[in-house]
Order: structure tokens, then sequence, then C-alpha cells
């Protein structure tokens, strides 16, 4: 007689997590109209808690520097953490349940329940060691236990906000919380470094307005200068970087390998199974950047000089410097190394997390061909044997997987080099979202109009 599987420890949290606030899932269709209130509501409440202060808190550091874009965060504010705990808590849960650490189906509706409260439980966990991280290495310039107490209870609370706006637009909205608060937040950082009108000593700082000056005032060495500015200051390569971007990856979205299938019971219908360029999206790059920030706080909560030394709230050595990207052509001419090092660690970690997001997500060549199989079809000129087609899928899928995350890290590196606005990792993250929500969007309009379409769109 076979044993029955060893039941789930995580199962003695579930009476906590059963009391743990949620949204609820709605019992019907959500119209795009309410679809599009509800992300837009998400989005501008995400955007006034990244506007507002800290009670206690003195003059913020930036500890996340560049990487603050990619992670939705705002120094300084309740959103200081931004999707942080969250996207951490989801990598470990994913890697505990990937290595059979814990026990859970995610095919089973109570062991999914159990696996999406526990990652809740553990983001807030994460979130308050985040937070006192934070507090207890002075980035917050807090002083006193009570101070520092109600700081950590501050980005707590902030932790829990981003949670619930995250499950409430994977619900009602479009996408999901946390690729909307990226795109909001990288938007409008692209946006005010390049049109800013705002001047300092008389130069503007954004990078078109100063551009324009530079033409029509004639001074010596002026278009050079806004060309490509001293310093981390928005220039026209970083302009010119981010249309580069844009225009890379929307062609990168749309490249894709089709696998042919066919329907015998239905004479042989043909179908197409496409296999995507980018076929993890640009999930690896999210995961990458939150491992290393995580470096980071490692480093000031230890005061291990190998893990990272500060200056000023600046990182100046140790593992966590070459973990960041030098911005822009001076600073990668200056420091090649660092550069090198970056650009192989980012590399390195995309192309890993690429593999892993596919064995976790049910998208490896042995899930696909599970699902083939399931619906009927097969490979033209192939048995309907799961490992047959399991070991042709293969041949493009592993691959496809590792050239795809190797490709996005070039990339994201790349225009971190090139001082891309908004940061080489925040524009190409904000790009594939926004393009990938504009077809979530066209998806919603054409079932609005043509309603007997949904159930053939899988809505």
């Amino acid at each position: 007689m076979a044993s029955r599987p060893k039941r789930s420890s995580l199962y003695a949290l579930e009476p906590l997590i059963q009391k743990f606030p949620e949204v609820r899932s709605p019992k019907r269709h959500i119209p795009f109209k309410r679809k599009f209130m509800w992300s837009a509501f998400a989005l501008v409440l995400y955007l006034i808690m990244a506007q507002i202060p800290l009670l206690g808190a003195g003059e913020a550091l930036n500890y996340f520097g560049q990487l603050q874009y990619v992670l939705a965060s705002q120094a300084g504010t309740l959103m200081q953490l931004g999707i942080s705990p969250i996207v951490t808590s989801g990598i470990i849960m994913q890697l505990l349940v990937g290595a059979n650490l814990i026990n859970l189906d995610l095919h089973n509706a109570r062991d999914k329940a159990l696996f999406t409260g526990t990652q809740k439980i553990l983001a807030l966990v994460v979130g308050a060691f985040q937070a006192s991280a934070f507090v207890l290495s002075g980035a917050l310039g807090g002083d006193g236990g009570m101070t520092m107490l109600g700081l950590i209870i501050q980005l707590v609370i902030g932790v829990a906000a981003v949670l619930f706006l995250d499950e409430m637009v994977s619900k009602y909205g479009f996408g999901s919380g946390i690729s909307l608060f990226i795109a909001g937040g990288v938007s409008m950082t692209v946006f005010w470094q390049a049109f800013n009108p705002l001047s300092e000593g008389g130069i503007y700082i954004g990078a078109i307005p100063r551009f324009i000056q530079a033409l029509t005032s004639g001074a010596p060495g002026a278009v050079e200068d806004a060309f490509i500015a001293a310093g981390n200051s928005p220039d026209m390569v970083g302009v010119i970087a981010t249309i580069v971007v844009f225009m890379i990856v929307i062609y990168a979205v749309n490249m894709r390998v089709e696998i042919p299938l066919s329907y015998s019971q239905y004479g042989g219908m043909r179908g197409k199974y496409p296999i995507k360029f980018l076929y993890a999206s640009v999930i690896p790059v999210i995961l990458s950047t939150v491992v290393f920030t995580n470096v980071s706080l490692l480093a000031r909560a230890t005061g291990w000089n190998f893990l990272g030394s500060f200056t000023d709230g600046n990182v100046t050595g140790g593992l966590y410097y070459y973990l960041t990207a030098p911005q822009g052509i001076g600073q990668v001419v200056s420091h090649p190394l660092r550069a090198l090092f970056y650009l192989g660690a980012l590399i390195v970690f995309c192309m890993g997390f690429a593999w892993l997001w596919v064995q976790m997500t049910n998208m490896s060549a042995s899930d696909v061909a599970d699902q083939i199989k399931r619906s009927g079809m097969s490979i033209p000129g192939f048995r309907r044997d799961t490992r047959i087609m399991e070991n042709m899928l293969s041949r493009y899928i592993t691959p496809v997987t590792l050239l795809g995350g190797a490709f996005v890290g070039l990339l994201a590196a790349g225009a971190d080099f090139l001082g891309a606005l908004g940061s080489g990792t925040g524009i190409l993250l904000a790009v594939s979202i926004v393009y990938r929500l504009y077809r979530e969007i066209a998806k919603e309009q054409l079932s609005e109009m043509f309603p007997a379409a949904r159930r053939l769109l899988g809505d």
C-alpha cells in the first residue's frame, strides 16, 4: 500500500492565514472601465504614499541608489522599502517549494492558498527585518528607541499597504500591482529627468531643456556637456539610450520560435505553440536586482566590509560596490573592472533566475509536454509520448530561456552604462511592463466589444 505524502508543516499557519486580511476574488467578470478605475486608483494611492514622509525621520539616505526605480522605492517615505520585501519573500518561497523543502502542491487549491498566505506573512517578516536594517544603520536619521520603533512600524505598514494594493490590482485591475508601481515610478522619473524645467547655476537640469539651451547659447563646449554630462546628470546620450532600449525591447518581445501542433481528432487541425525569445520575460532582472539590494542591507546590518563599505550613505567598496552599475560612459571608463564585474554578475544571475522561474511556473519542457498531451494535440512527426515531446521541446525551451535571460541582463547593464533615464534596468522593466499592459488592455477591449470572444480569450 502506497504511503500518503507527508502533510506540510505550514498547515500549522492555516488558522492564522484564514484570519489574515485579503481582497476577495470577484464573482463575475469585471468590466473594462472598472478594471481601469481600480488600476488607476491603486497607482495614484501608491504615488501619494511615496510622497508621505515618515514621522520622526531625519534626512533620509538613499541606500538603494539607482535601484530605487526598479524597486518602486522612495527614500524617506512610507514607500522606503518599495516592493523589495514582497519579491524577496516570493523568491524564498519559490526556492523552498522547488527544492521540496516545503511539501506543497501548487496545483491544489488549498495548498496554493496556503502558499500565498505564507508568502504574505513572510513579506511582512522580511519587511520588518529590512526596516530594522535601515533604521538601526541610521539611514533615516531617527534618534531614540521609541522613535526608531515608530519608524520600523511605519515601514512595515507601508509593506502591508503595497501587499494589499498588489492583490487588489491582480484581482480587479490590469496586470499586477508590483508591475504597475514599477512602471509608474520609472515613467515619472524618465519624464522628469528628460523635461525638468528647473535650473541650477543658470543651467537647466532636464536633459532636453539643457540641450536646447546649449544650442541657443553658443557657449563653447556647452553642446558637448549637454550631450555627455559630468556625474549622474541626465544628458542626451541617456535620452537616446532610452529610446534605443525602448525599440529593442519591443522588437525582442515579439521574437519567438513557433512549434507546430496538430489535432488528430479534428481532421489534423493545425496550431502553433509559441516559445518567446524572452521566455521568462524581464522577471530575472527584478529578482536579480532584489538579491543585489539585499546584499546592501546585510552589509549595513552586519557592518561587514567585505559585503560593502559606505561613506555618507554611498557605497565605496566591498561586494555591493561591484553589484551596482557605473552610471554613464564617464564612470564606465573610470571604473572598467567594476563595470565588467557588474555585467558578468547580472548576466549570470539573470540566466539562473530565468531557468528557475521557468521551472517554478509550469513553463518547463516537461510541463509544456504534459499540457500539449492533455489538450489532445501532438507535434507532427513525433509520437504522442510525453518523454519524446519533452526531449523535442527541451531543444528549444532550455537554450531560449538561458539566452533570453542573458539578453535582458546584457540590455539592462548596457543601458545603465549609457546612462539611460530612470536607470537601464528601470527603463527595461517599464517598457516591457507597459507593452504587456497594452496587450492586456487591447485583449480586454476586444472581449468588451465581442462578448462571445471572451471564452476564446480565456476570461
